[in-house]
């Protein structure tokens, strides 16, 4: 009979024990030693409620690296070879050889390792205390070999260097969480602005919307800029686009009368804001601490040419573009940042930008607008020219004095015509002010003064020029009211047919009138008119009651 170390069914229950532990050993070894402290810490402060509660309860033990690891190892080496020294008692030769390494594989190995793969945190947080026994038990062994470990080898401390964070950041899945994905490039471009340089950001010059310093800042070149929305525009000597002298901020014409004909040199030369220029190879970091302190938001870039400067011996350079603050910000984003003024919404491809709805800035600046003075020359032919155009304007209906009043106090204006060429380089549709519009009510007559108008009637185009005028049907409907003795009546019926009539007195063109240069002209309405005729039948029964007492203080 074979003698056996133990009972056969005792030796099987240790087997089945060892098997176990060695399940258990080689699982920690993957689960918890896969785990830096580092790491465990992370869980610990951003992890969910259980998963920081596994953290807290490994990490003591875990900050020992070297001590655990040769518990677990030494504890899986001593259970492995009980295993084959029990299953060789058990059976004999190549049978408990195969039986061994398969249970050893299989059960101790495979399924342990996997199972731990995913929930090592939670098995090891479960079987710390059987760790911490073990540790005490291999103590004698396993410290001073940990010891020697840390001697020469260190503790295992892993180290992310800036490169290891961008790139494991990059390689962090964006399907299953898209706003984490979107806080992460905008972490990962941040990081990534120190490895660029201005160059690698800047707006070319080309693209770069700018100003000769002998602009005239009249309505047209104000509502130019302001249409193209910048808030820094970059000023130039004459048309040199190389030769940037000063800078130009839109709020500087807040105060500026598009009368007085400031030019831009003038306001830059008032204002004097600071201009940087910046080497292309300026790192981009660096740049963007410039920007912070909030003296400047734009900056010239500009690189070394091969010709030199006389007066210094060196080398000269050039602007090749600009760098804003905006460039910066869309470097750290990720993403073009494209307002409602930008036309290149890509600084490295340079993809022109597609305008819905081209802005009309011609309804603020570019309209009509009251002309201030008048000279005598004109207001005596536009006098003449009135008395004998029409019956209303002679002396039966509006007195001399009064019409001279009416023409002063309603001659108006459109400019629309450039100053020299303003660089503005891309082509735009042409602003156009409209006096009449077909189809629309108008209660007003227009005599063109100087200038010229665009008439659009039945798919015909003619040009308009002065004496011309519009709207000679309205002064047919005024003759019907006053015809006949207009200044005998009664003067409360006169006031009434004017505060009930003169809303509905009116005319509908068939024709279009714009302008989209310059036009000056007299516009006469309603109840401008209907005041004038007034104001002379006024002081025409004035005079005739002087008279009349005049002549009866004669008879007495």
């Amino acid at each position: 009979t074979r003698i056996y170390y133990l009972p056969l069914y005792l030796q099987m229950s240790i087997v089945f024990v060892l098997f176990c532990l060695s399940a258990l050993f080689s699982g920690l070894n993957l689960g918890l030693m896969a785990l830096s402290p580092q790491e465990l810490m992370l869980i610990q402060k951003s992890g969910s409620r259980t998963e920081r509660q596994y953290a807290e309860t490994i990490l003591p033990v875990r900050q020992s690296g070297n001590y655990l690891l040769c518990t677990i190892l030494i504890m899986n080496v001593v259970v492995n070879s009980a295993i084959s020294i029990l299953f060789e008692d058990m059976t004999s030769g190549m049978l408990a050889f195969v039986i061994a390494s398969v249970g050893i594989v299989v059960i101790g190995e495979i399924i342990p390792q996997s199972i731990c793969v995913k929930k090592g945190l939670a098995v090891g947080a479960y079987t710390i205390w059987l760790t911490r026994a073990f540790m005490i038990l291999t103590f004698p062994l396993s410290y001073p070999i940990s010891k020697i470990l840390d001697i020469f080898l260190g503790e295992d401390t892993p180290v992310y260097d800036r490169n290891k964070l961008i790139n494991l950041m990059k390689m962090t899945t964006s399907e299953e969480n898209q706003e984490l994905a979107e806080d992460l490039k905008i972490a990962v471009g941040a990081m990534e602005i120190s490895e660029k340089t201005v160059g690698d950001v800047l707006t070319k010059i080309e693209d770069v919307f700018m100003l000769p310093e002998s602009i005239v800042l009249d309505a047209t070149n104000i509502a130019e800029i302001i249409r193209r929305g910048y808030t820094r525009i970059p000023v130039c000597r004459d048309d040199d686009r190389g030769d940037i002298i000063s800078l130009l901020m839109v709020k500087d014409l807040a105060l500026i009368d598009p009368d007085d004909n400031f030019t831009v040199k003038m306001v830059c030369e008032f204002y004097q804001h600071p201009l940087r220029f910046v080497d292309e190879n300026t790192p981009l970091h660096a740049m963007l601490d410039e920007f912070k302190v909030g003296d400047y938001h734009l900056a010239i870039v500009q690189t070394l040419t091969s010709k030199y400067d006389p007066r210094t011996g060196k080398q000269s350079k050039e602007p090749i573009g600009i760098v804003t603050l905006e460039d910066i910000v869309e470097e750290i984003l990720q993403a073009e940042i494209v307002d409602e003024s930008d036309t290149i919404t890509d600084n490295v491809y340079r993809t022109t930008r597609k305008y819905n709805k081209e802005p009309n800035v011609t309804k603020i600046l570019m309209s009509e607008e009251t002309c201030k003075s008048l000279s005598l020359q004109m207001e005596s032919m536009a006098v003449y020219w009135m008395t004998n155009h029409h019956a209303l304007f002679t002396n039966d209906y509006v007195d001399t004095r009064a019409l001279s009043h009416l023409l002063r106090k309603n001659v108006r204006q459109v400019n629309l015509s450039h100053s020299p060429q303003i660089y503005f380089n891309t082509a735009r549709k042409q602003e156009k002010v409209p006096l009449y519009c077909l189809n629309h009510p108008s209660s007003r007559f227009i005599v063109i003064l100087e200038g010229r108008a665009t008439v659009k009637f039945h798919n015909m185009e003619f040009e308009a020029g002065p004496w011309t005028c519009f709207g000679t049907e309205l002064l047919d409907q005024l003759d019907e009211l006053v015809n006949g003795d207009p200044l005998e009546g009664d003067q409360r019926s006169l006031d009434g047919m004017q505060s009930t009539l003169i809303g509905s007195i009116q005319f509908t063109p068939d024709f279009d009138v714009q302008v989209s240069e310059f036009c000056r002209f007299i516009q006469v309405t309603v109840s401008s008119y209907l005041n004038a005729y007034h104001v002379t039948k006024i002081a025409r029964a004035a005079r005739a009651q002087r008279a009349a007492s005049m002549a009866a203080v004669a008879e007495k």
